[in-house]
């Protein structure tokens, strides 16, 4: 069987499994955002709130000043705040009443910016401060006991609908994750640290010991309360998931890059060093790409004398399907004899490929959680965690867009190429072949351009691997 239609076969088959799964939450079309109600957090029931006399109920006004690495909307109705903005990444987190309390919603406070702090002061002498310091966000109570209000609904200004949000407790047995729209009501005993993300950020509380309550609604709200007592501070990491900005917290476990976690961290690595060297994130995924080719390269080699030697073989198991076309049995008896006297195995042109997945699937991850390079640019390409958009349609196509992106069309060629410089197949297969290059064309069309430019440059390296072996077709054959 011909090496490509292998190998764009079982990628193929994996795409299709995942493909409705995973666009839909990374790439979404826009989407109508309608107003998100207020809930409340499930209050243990040893609290019992104060007597407060609220002023009348009347909508915030929201006020936004720029503190640090934030630019934070907040309301002095309720002294709580609305959103924080990331200013480097240029990116909303609606963390939706961060520091709220319950029963003070409609307690005016005097706020007051001194420097990296926000303070909010009411007139019965409860005080709200909010100090900044990186992506570090520290909250200190001057008030009774009261479950104060983390997060509600998402972390994300995308809908829940549209993009990958989760809710972590790092307990005594591990961290529990629970996707937004699966997290179930309850409560999590001492918790060391809890929070949500999603793509690329995070909040969540530092290390300590705390007890959580999570509830959860129809209209896909979700709430995390934590019970403080009076005089309490504490401390939220808001921001990217970076794993140097994480670590020293101790929250580096929140990364997560899937079923192949530690081949995903050993990629970041290697590419932040690359970027080290070259300032620029382009530069430094074709260097990766380079690496993990040369890495693979004598799985490449195995699968590339396999197919040889198959197309070798390809008369021969010609002329005996065509003898015994009336018995399957004694068919596959006679190609089993020829399969041994050439020693070759069938399959031993996509068994290496097998073994290459966990890096594939571990790079999937990385590129589409690795969030320095979000707004990076690379020749064309205006964001490396978008589609490469070399220039917008006058139409819309169906299923794909309206933008034209370069790098997909380029892989077709490329493959098409690829199926030309190979030994003629049955018309069956041809038809086949073609098929697949066009369908893994699309498959890419609104991939991160990271991953394809990726994997443009890995079947690059493979096309001129063939190209340098086809004068040696004859000795690979034979050995």
């Amino acid at each position: 069987m011909e090496k490509r239609f292998i190998y764009a076969f079982v990628l193929s088959l994996l795409f299709i499994v995942g493909y409705n799964a995973v666009i839909p939450k990374f790439f979404p079309k826009p989407a109508t955002v309608s107003p998100t109600p207020r809930i409340e957090p499930v209050l243990p029931e040893s609290v019992q709130p104060v007597s407060i006399v609220p002023v009348p109920h009347e909508e915030p006004v929201l006020t936004t000043v720029s503190i640090g690495e934030y630019s934070v909307t907040y309301s002095a109705r309720g002294g709580y705040i609305k959103n924080l903005r990331l200013n480097k990444y240029n990116e909303e987190l609606k963390f939706h009443d961060i520091g709220f309390i319950v029963d003070l919603q409609n307690v005016v406070y005097q706020p007051t910016v001194q420097g990296n702090r926000l303070i909010f002061t009411a007139q019965n002498g409860e005080r709200k401060e909010f100090t900044f310091a990186g992506y570090e966000l520290t909250i200190r109570l001057s008030t009774k006991q009261y479950p104060v209000l983390l997060f509600s609904n998402t972390l994300s200004a995308k809908p829940i609908e549209h993009g990958y949000q989760e809710f972590f407790a790092a307990t005594a047995d591990g961290i529990k994750r629970m996707n937004f729209k699966k997290v179930k009501d309850g409560t999590f005993a001492d918790v060391s640290f809890a929070g949500s993300r999603d793509q690329f950020y995070s909040a969540s509380l530092l290390p300590g010991t705390y007890t959580i309550s999570v509830s959860y609604d129809k209209a896909k709200q979700i709430v995390m309360a934590v019970l403080l007592p009076p005089q309490k501070e504490f401390t939220l990491y808001v921001g990217p998931q970076i794993a140097h900005e994480l670590a020293p917290l101790g929250l580096a476990s929140i990364i997560s890059y899937g079923l192949f976690h530690w081949i995903g961290v050993a990629l970041v690595w290697i590419l932040t060093f690359f970027y080290g060297l070259t300032k620029s994130w382009g530069v430094s995924i074709i260097l990766l790409t380079i690496i993990t080719y040369i890495v693979l390269f004598p799985f490449t080699m195995q699968s590339t004398k396999a197919m040889r030697k198959m197309a070798a073989m390809q008369p021969e198991l010609n002329e005996i399907k065509a003898k015994y076309k009336d018995n399957l049995k004694k068919a596959q008896e006679e190609q089993a004899k020829l399969f041994k006297k050439h020693g070759v195995n069938p399959i031993g042109g996509c068994l290496p490929y097998l073994f290459q997945m966990p890096v594939f699937f571990a790079l999937w991850q990385v590129f589409l959680r690795l969030v320095q390079l979000k707004g990076e640019s690379f020749l064309w390409i205006k964001d490396l965690t978008l589609p490469d958009h070399l220039f917008k349609l006058p139409f819309t196509i169906p299923f794909l867009g309206d933008y034209f992106n370069l790098i997909p069309v380029l892989m077709v060629v490329l493959s098409l190429l690829q199926q030309k410089m190979t030994s003629p197949a049955a018309p069956e297969q041809k038809n086949m072949m073609l098929f697949m290059s066009v369908f893994m064309g699309v498959i890419f069309w609104n991939f991160p351009s990271s991953m394809a430019l990726y994997w443009f440059i890995q079947n690059l390296l493979t096309f001129a691997y063939q190209l340098r072996t086809r004068s040696v077709q004859p000795a690979l054959v034979k050995a």
